[in-house]
């Protein structure tokens, strides 16, 4: 397996068997907002892209391969999370808008 990350959009993309070539691809699944994983024509996972690596952590646990990319993580040092840690949201103010006109 091979990590490769991209400091300018935070994404992280793992070569499952090193590099793919143009007709290895035969499915790619968005598993939610932060993961895609794209699979060959056996069926098992080439790649897996991972979005906001470092600003919101990885989620590895439920991948077929999640012990080894737990590894792979770590070593790079970017954190893991699950869906029990939730994902800080920005609070949105609004200026005045509760406050009747006149």
């Amino acid at each position: 397996m091979e990590l490769i990350y991209h400091q300018q959009g935070d994404t992280a993309a793992v070569l499952v068997h090193g590099e793919i070539g143009p007709n290895d691809t035969a499915d790619v699944q968005q598993l939610d907002n932060d993961r895609i994983v794209r699979y060959g024509t056996d069926g098992h996972p080439i790649e897996y892209q991972f979005f906001n690596a470092r600003r919101l952590g990885v989620r590895v646990d439920d991948l077929e391969h999640a012990d080894k990319l737990s590894r792979l993580f770590i070593g790079a040092g970017i954190s893991q999370r699950t869906w029990s840690d939730p994902v800080e949201i920005i609070e949105v103010r609004r200026r005045n808008r509760d406050v009747p006109a006149g």
